[in-house]
């Protein structure tokens, strides 16, 4: 499977759900920052296109938001599921089936 394939769908759903926790809880700068990736991720192209989304991924905790339980925990999720895709992609880790 094409790269940018992999990760828009590993990435995608769970973008989607923080995305609209942070609308519920009224969070529109944080919402508005992962909008932001969801459509560099969507545009991507290329590997080298990959890497922005998933750099700003990272950068939310250094930007200090401050999440609720529930979006604290996809964030979570959003970021091992990142780290475990560029491993794979970087053949770091191992599939096994």
């Amino acid at each position: 499977m094409e790269t940018g394939t992999l990760v828009r769908n590993e990435l995608g759903p769970l973008l989607d759900r923080l995305i609209v926790q942070l609308e519920d809880e009224g969070k529109l700068t944080y919402r508005a920052h992962f909008t932001r990736i969801r459509t560099h991720l969507i545009s991507a192209h290329d590997d080298w296109e990959l890497a922005r989304p998933i750099i700003d991924l990272s950068a939310a905790n250094a930007m200090g938001f401050k999440f609720s339980s529930t979006a604290d925990a996809l964030v979570t999720r959003i970021l091992n599921k990142s780290q475990r895709l560029m491993r794979q992609i970087n053949g770091i880790d191992q599939i096994h089936h």
